[in-house]
């Protein structure tokens, strides 16, 4: 970037209306990467003057997600709602200058317009107060008649060069006369989004591609107002696999939601950034000032992103092994039910457990599960997943003479350990997995976990000999009753 050419100001502008959802965070990322790659500024704006749909909850809900996801802002947030007399000061600009009027139309009046012979056809606003005169008009001003506030769109075509969709151009005559300002006197999304891009000095907006029809009209309004025209980049909409726009129905959606699933931001940051782009290695990790570094729109796909849950789940796994087992307990943790259910536990034995079993853990939650197991003991013996095993009535013999041995051993270490084990497998004349599946599930009540000889060695001697006892009882009690 030379030194005469402007830092890019970009602004980030949800609507408090429900949760940040995916595409909202993926145009939030993509925001601030573009900011950031070019030592720009990074605004958030709350647009909230739906009064109706828009709350407070909703509002800060957005802030605690963006700050959870890392991507945080410059300036702001501002909020529309305390800017509602520049919008009007706006609208009254437009209307002296003869580039907007009132209308004072009822929204009855308009559906019967919309009727002809019965039928409902399609209707455009025909500029019945357009035609209004002066005197009409001061008239049911002085009868308090309520009216909305019409831009009168020019004739001709609106065009624009966009950084993904190339030069994208409609012809007015498709557009109705928009509404500005509304009966209530608060302004619509249209006026003031702009009103807001030229007082924050927006020079680059950002946003999904449903938001083009939007683009036409909000450039009539720049052009109006004689406001220079940020450039523009409408990234594609987010889909689920079955090639619709993501919604519900497909699985998680809102940021908050995948938090308190054990989703960590990183793993978000990581694929949102694969959504329409290519940082690079698809199956690596990757933290905020790596993304910023290397952002560039020469990347960006035209093509709709196809939203897979799997890809993200592993990415969470990745992410998982690159944590500290000192930071996994902090997260865990913040869950004050959770703090004190392992309060009396040793951290340092919180510690060594998180390292043996997190290259397993696809989310932050599956810790909880597997502590309660390894810590307290806390499982059952599922009858489907021991039925798997195909045990024979042999292998109580098998424990037995294993526990003798693990008895007489002073050396618990998973090395150590692996060697009684597979002496004693060489003496009982069988191969060490007759061994190895049965105490792993005697141990976990799991037929999946970390190295069974490295589970041994965390447990030490005494838990696992009682664990191996127990299962040999339940085995005689439940299994070989005969």
């Amino acid at each position: 970037m030379s030194s005469e050419e402007q830092k890019p100001i970009v602004r980030f502008a949800p609507s408090p209306t429900g949760h940040l959802h995916i595409g909202g965070a993926r145009t939030a990322l993509f925001n601030y990467l573009y900011a950031k790659s070019k030592s720009g500024i990074f605004i958030l704006r709350i647009e909230d003057t739906d009064r109706d749909r828009s709350s407070k909850e909703m509002s800060e809900e957005i802030i605690q997600s963006l700050k959870w996801l890392g991507l945080n802002w410059d300036k702001g947030p501002y909020y529309q709602s305390e800017n509602i007399h520049l919008y009007r000061k706006a609208a009254e600009r437009l209307l002296a200058e003869k580039k907007a009027y009132r209308c004072f139309c009822t929204s009855e009046e308009l559906k019967k317009r919309q009727v002809v012979d019965g039928k409902t056809i399609s209707y455009m606003y025909d500029r019945h107060c357009l035609h209004l005169t002066k005197e009409e008009i001061d008239g049911k001003l002085e009868n308090g008649i309520p009216y909305v506030v019409r831009f009168l769109v020019p004739e001709g075509i609106t065009k624009f060069k966009d950084r993904i969709h190339k030069e994208v151009k409609t012809q007015n005559s498709e557009i109705e006369d928009f509404i500005i300002l509304r009966s209530d006197n608060s302004a619509t999304y249209q006026l003031s989004v702009v009103v807001d891009d030229l007082n924050m000095g927006v020079t680059d907006v950002i946003r999904g591609d449903d938001h083009i029809s939007n683009t036409f009209k909000q450039i009539m309004l720049f052009k109006a107002m004689e406001g220079k025209i940020p450039k523009y980049t409408h990234l594609p909409l987010v889909f689920g696999n079955d090639k619709k726009k993501l919604s519900k129905r497909h699985g998680e959606t809102s940021v908050l939601e995948f938090k308190n699933k054990g989703y960590l931001p990183e793993a978000l940051i990581t694929y949102f950034s694969q959504l329409s782009w290519n940082p690079g290695d698809t199956k690596k990790v990757y933290y905020l000032e790596e993304l910023s570094k290397n952002f560039n729109f020469g990347k960006l796909s035209k093509n709709s992103p196809v939203f897979d849950y799997d890809k993200l789940l592993f990415l969470n796994s990745r992410a998982i092994r690159n944590l500290k087992p000192e930071r996994i307990a902090d997260i865990l943790f913040e869950d004050k039910k959770i703090k004190e259910e392992f309060e009396n536990v040793k951290i340092s034995r919180i510690f060594d457990l998180i390292e043996l079993i997190k290259p397993r853990m696809k989310l932050i939650n599956d810790f909880i599960h597997h502590f309660r197991i390894y810590l307290f003991g806390n499982f059952k013996y599922e009858r489907r997943e021991l039925e798997s095993l195909s045990l024979k009535r042999s292998i109580v013999e098998y424990l037995e003479a294993f526990i003798i041995k693990l008895f007489k051993t002073d050396d618990f270490s998973s090395q150590n350990i692996e060697i009684q084990l597979r002496n004693i497998a060489e003496e009982l004349e069988v191969e060490a997995k007759v061994l190895i599946h049965p105490s792993r599930f005697a141990l976990t009540g799991m037929n999946v976990s970390p190295s069974v000889f490295d589970v041994y060695s965390f447990l030490g001697k005494e838990e696992s000999v009682k664990r191996l006892k127990n299962f040999l009882n339940y085995l005689k009690k439940n299994v070989f009753t005969h």
